[in-house]
């Protein structure tokens, strides 16, 4: 899922928190334990819930009523008993008046006994039910999502699982059910680590159309001018990943290896729908060869609704995005949604098909989707571009991280919901990164595979992926995973170099900064280059101690010396460097990153004497970044300069794939040219689709 961290932050402090927790040592189950979360020394532990009933299956026959917000719904639940024997089911229901439930008893459906209290329906079975002996419950019911009560019923306002969307004329229903939140719709169990198959039977006005998870089975109207659509989950998922939407909805179709894809929009933006989605194809190709496993369920309909409560949520079969990818063909060339669509479909393997078994273990989920987005980039605009993203995502980690920092996997958050934070996300995505640099390509992808395998419609913990590296690898990961995702903070290291000439020796001394009360001392393989008249060397070294000091044989002087090749972008660095190492950076850069870093600092110090000799060599670079760098200080370069590098910005206003590009370089024609030097191309610049493009021109 992809959501609004600063709206989620905001009210993560609004209320107090309790923690429910039940343990069993030597089969001896305790009463529960209530605990203030934000009490001062409270020692809060949140265990994965006890799972005592599994649900094999839900049929659900719902229908609506728009003018109350009422679901009237008919559930029926196949169910058995984990592994120890029970003779009760107890069901998530929030805000519910409950009609009948009755249990199936030799194929005739007889009445049970049940309460009803603090949102759960504890029915009474007809006898006791042995490990794997399936029942089958029916419960009619009647469900008021709009009427659930903000701090008693529900968290916010943004958990009520089903909303009724009525604006402008438009009418929409759809659901959001992470994180626990499927119950104010249906009766379930509210545990990230159920997975059941399910048939939702959805009864609506003809002239809407309506979408759920797996393929539509049959559509059946009504002589009352309804229709019931049965949509089929074959496969076992979460259930907060179960879905229903439905409205006047555009259908897009398009196709990946004979599996459908269909794109939901507004009738308006339906002319560009396959514009802004169409990528889909190509994104299920790379990731299923990228990780030697096909994507996994039988189609992926993905649908635009109006004020969702998040960015995006990856349903199995059938993500949902808010309307922001409500784009017409000039703003998506100018902002394309490839990141949030990247990142919901890799959910489907790291997400759906392996699913976290708790909401501690969320990064499971959110680190994987949101690395997904990095690897689509780096596949399709290259390394460079996705290191621009990975980057960005470095930067808002740390400002997160300024305020309220915590382990990667947690097991002691306040409430659920601070789980889906910069950490989870940003954070670790780029610790998966590191793991990719640190195993190598094959390694990580051949690891991933197996986790994959091995854990397909399973739910799992952070020990289950260690231990697929270490399978795949032949390798003690465990430090790794102990102080990146097992511990919070980052390496924060000081750095001095010194040459000595008489012994020739390049000595290196590093200290670790960081609290180490509450953050680890970090094992950091470094690999170290040095440069002597433009010939590299690299040195790799083990910083693992508070203060080290290494000692690298160079023959002479190097001309330049970068300490972390690799651009580890977890840690902070403390480094003496003057204009000429930040010059010689630029020049004898192995990556996107340390160009970046070195004109950055340019950008602060513009009088510099290197400065424009960078700007200018910006110019030729092939990383849109940089580029727009040289372009946006076109005001320092000489005339003669100018008049050499003409041809360079007319291409750039003209052929540049990046608009933001395309638009700087138009400003520079306008501002630094004559109309006459550039006519030739005008032309062209006034057919760009893009809105910045024609932005700069007028």
């Amino acid at each position: 899922m992809i959501l609004n961290f600063i709206h989620k932050c905001c009210f993560f402090l609004l209320a107090a928190f309790f923690l429910s927790a039940c343990g069993k040592i030597h089969f001896i189950e305790f009463e529960p334990i209530y605990v203030h979360a934000h009490k001062a020394g409270a020692k809060v532990y949140h265990a994965s819930y006890t799972q005592k009933i599994d649900i094999l299956h839900t049929d659900l026959d719902v229908s609506f009523n728009w003018d109350s917000a009422f679901v009237y719904g008919e559930a029926r639940i196949e169910a058995q008993a984990y592994f120890y024997a029970t003779d009760s089911l107890v069901l998530d229901a929030k805000g519910f008046k409950i009609h009948q439930i009755q249990q199936q008893i030799h194929e005739q459906w007889q009445a049970v006994s049940y309460t009803y209290a603090d949102h759960k329906i504890t029915i009474r079975l007809n006898k006791t039910y042995q490990a794997k002996e399936p029942f089958v419950i029916k419960i009619n019911y009647t469900a008021a999502p709009r009427k659930l009560r903000v701090g008693r019923d529900i968290f916010s306002a943004d958990d009520r699982g089903l909303y009724f969307i009525q604006t402008k004329g438009k009418k929409q229903i759809w659901t959001q059910g992470e994180t626990e939140n499927n119950s104010c719709w249906f009766p379930t169990i509210e545990n990230p680590a159920e997975k059941m198959t399910h048939q939702f039977n959805i009864r609506v006005e003809d002239k809407y159309k309506t979408l759920s998870n797996g393929f539509l089975k049959e559509s059946i109207k009504h002589t009352d001018g309804t229709r019931t659509d049965a949509w089929l989950m074959q496969q076992p998922h979460a259930v907060y990943l179960s879905m229903l939407a439905v409205g006047e909805f555009e259908i897009t179709d398009d196709t990946w290896n004979d599996i459908p894809l269909r794109y939901y929009t507004e009738k308006a933006y339906a002319a560009t729908a396959k514009k802004v989605f169409g990528n889909t194809p190509a994104m299920l190709d790379f990731f299923s060869k990228q990780l030697n496993y096909p994507y996994p369920w039988p189609k992926y309909d993905q649908i635009v609704v109006r004020n969702f409560v998040s960015g995006a949520m990856e349903n199995t079969t059938a993500s949902v995005f808010y309307n922001g990818l409500n784009l017409t063909a000039a703003q998506h060339e100018d902002y394309n949604q490839d990141d949030i669509i990247a990142h919901e479909l890799y959910h489907h393997w790291f997400g759906n098909l392996v699913t976290t078994e708790s909401w501690s273990n969320l990064p499971l989920n959110e680190s994987f989707a949101t690395y997904g987005e990095y690897l689509w980039r780096e596949f399709k605009n290259g390394k460079e571009d996705a290191d621009e993203h990975l980057n960005q995502m470095a930067q808002t980690y740390f400002n997160y991280a300024e305020n309220r920092d915590a382990d990667v996997i947690r097991f002691n958050y306040a409430d659920k919901e601070q789980m889906f934070d910069a950490i989870s996300y940003q954070k670790g995505a780029i610790i998966l990164h590191n793991l990719r640099t640190l195993v190598g390509d094959e390694a990580f992808f051949a690891s991933l595979n197996l986790y994959l395998t091995q854990n397909a419609y399973q739910a799992v913990e952070i020990h289950h992926l260690r231990l697929a590296f270490e399978e795949v690898t032949g390798k003690d990961l465990n430090w790794y995973f102990q102080q990146w995702f097992l511990a919070k903070g980052y390496p924060e290291l000081k750095i001095m170099k010194n040459y000595d000439a008489q012994n020739q020796q390049l000595m290196i001394e590093v200290e670790q900064l960081q609290d180490t009360t509450s953050a680890p001392v970090y094992q950091l393989p470094i690999t170290v280059k040095t440069v002597f008249k433009g010939k590299p060397n690299y040195h790799d070294i083990l910083v693992s101690d508070v203060k080290q000091r290494f000692m690298i044989p160079v023959s002479a002087t190097p001309d330049y010396i970068k300490f972390d090749v690799r651009n580890n972008l977890l840690i902070k660095k403390q480094e003496d460097k003057s204009e000429k190492d930040y010059e010689n950076q630029f020049l004898y850069a192995d990556n996107y990153l340390d160009k970046l870093e070195a004109i950055s600092y340019f950008e602060n110090h513009k009088t510099a004497i290197p400065a424009v000799n960078i700007f200018q060599k910006a110019l030729a670079d092939t990383a849109w970044p940089i580029i727009l760098k040289g372009l946006e200080n076109y005001k320092l370069y000489t005339q003669d300069f100018k008049n050499q590098n003409l041809t360079r910005v007319k291409d750039l206003a003209v052929k540049h794939p990046k608009s933001l590009v395309r638009a700087e370089a138009v400003k520079v024609l306008k501002r630094h040219y004559s109309k006459a030097d550039y006519k030739e191309v005008l032309s062209k610049i006034k057919e760009d689709v893009s809105a910045l493009v024609h932005k700069a021109l007028y």
